[in-house]
């Protein structure tokens, strides 16, 4: 019977400590009903944590095995849909339909739901900084499209270290870049035969000031995602990465 209770005791430790994404739902202030992965970290009073925004033909899921990972590594990590994408839609807000419009009721759609990101994404942040405590050292990551919505949240909170995944930047961003977040660790990302995405990624890494700044170039032109299922190497280097550049500092309460 002993034994018993020990298989089935390290049973539920196995579970508690494999099962990390918990979705939640998210309520903004015009009442719009945000979707997220929250992966607990299992170290629970660990202050870090990473903000993970997808790339815009895509979902919150091509995070999952970075939040996992990281969470394996005692960081807590959210991942969110944007407005209009994977779950976080509804009749007004829905990148499929919206992609279905001609070509000028295209771009006035996309740029409506669009502008809601900034504060969508504010939301997602203040989330995950209660769980980590307002003295957190929190990262965050946006790929293609999302990196953009990276610089937004990062000049205006303290983010500790910033990852842009195959984000294409203008000249405008990148200046905006230059001002205020060359000093923090930055892990920029691109295929050289990605276009605009990687002449701006080089232009982002010559700007980078912090000696923890680094830059990982891919031969080809795969965009994002389909870069974490060619090298199987890049999940744990991006989750090393954040895990060597957020302090680990823990709460003494």
């Amino acid at each position: 019977m002993r034994q018993l209770l020990t298989s089935i005791s390290m049973l539920s430790l196995f579970i508690s400590v494999t099962s990390f994404a918990q979705e939640i739902t998210l309520p903004t202030s015009d009442k719009f009903s945000l979707k997220a992965d929250y992966y607990q970290a299992v170290v629970l009073n660990d202050k870090r944590g990473v903000l993970m925004l997808h790339q815009c033909n895509y979902n919150r899921t091509m995070y999952n095995k970075i939040g996992e990972q990281l969470a394996q590594r005692g960081i807590h990590a959210l991942s969110l849909d944007f407005r209009g994408f994977g779950e976080s839609i509804d009749n007004k807000y829905n990148v499929a339909l919206v992609r279905q419009l001609p070509k000028a009721d295209r771009s006035k759609a996309w740029s409506a739901m669009s502008s809601h990101w900034p504060e969508d994404v504010k939301v997602a942040f203040d989330y995950l900084q209660k769980k980590t405590g307002k003295e957190a050292e929190i990262g965050i990551i946006g790929a293609s499209c999302g990196g953009s919505q990276a610089i937004t949240i990062a000049e205006k909170e303290n983010i500790s270290a910033i990852s842009f995944f195959s984000s294409s930047q203008s000249d405008k961003n990148i200046a905006r870049y230059a001002k205020t977040l060359a000093e923090k660790p930055s892990l920029i990302i691109a295929s050289e035969d990605d276009g605009r995405t990687f002449t701006s990624a080089q232009q982002l890494f010559i700007t980078a000031k912090n000696p923890n700044s680094k830059m990982v170039s891919y031969k080809g032109s795969k965009h994002g995602y389909p870069l974490l299922d060619s090298d199987k190497q890049l999940v744990n280097n991006i989750v090393g990465w954040f895990d060597n550049n957020l302090t680990k500092a823990t709460k003494t309460n």
